[in-house]
């Protein structure tokens, strides 16, 4: 029997993160996911991600906070080219099992 893998069912956004979260944002958070994965971090079923800008040589970049509890996991990346910057905005991306869900905190 094959093992799944946490986050490679179907995929979920809710209308709060639509609303305040990019779409190029959005797949940058699910492919990070992915990206941690192949490397072989072990991923508990609760992702956080902490959306802010930070200014780099006098251009804004989108910084994104991933976060996770078990194992203690905590990691930064920034992304350039982003038009529309998310600041201030909390991202949890749940695996359930049978599907992920990429919500804001107040929306749980």
């Amino acid at each position: 029997m094959e093992v799944r893998k946490m986050f490679s069912t179907d995929r979920y956004v809710t209308r709060g993160v639509n609303e305040v979260v990019p779409i190029e944002l959005q797949r940058m958070l699910w492919s990070i996911l992915e990206r941690r994965q192949e490397r072989g971090d072990q991923l508990d079923h609760l992702q956080i991600f902490e959306l802010s800008s930070e200014w780099v040589d006098g251009e804004p970049l989108q910084k994104v906070v991933n976060q996770q509890e078990q194992p203690f996991h905590e990691e930064v990346f920034y992304v350039d080219h982003t038009e529309n910057l998310a600041i201030g905005v909390t991202v949890w991306i749940i695996d359930s099992g049978t599907y992920s869900t990429a919500l804001l905190p107040e929306e749980y």
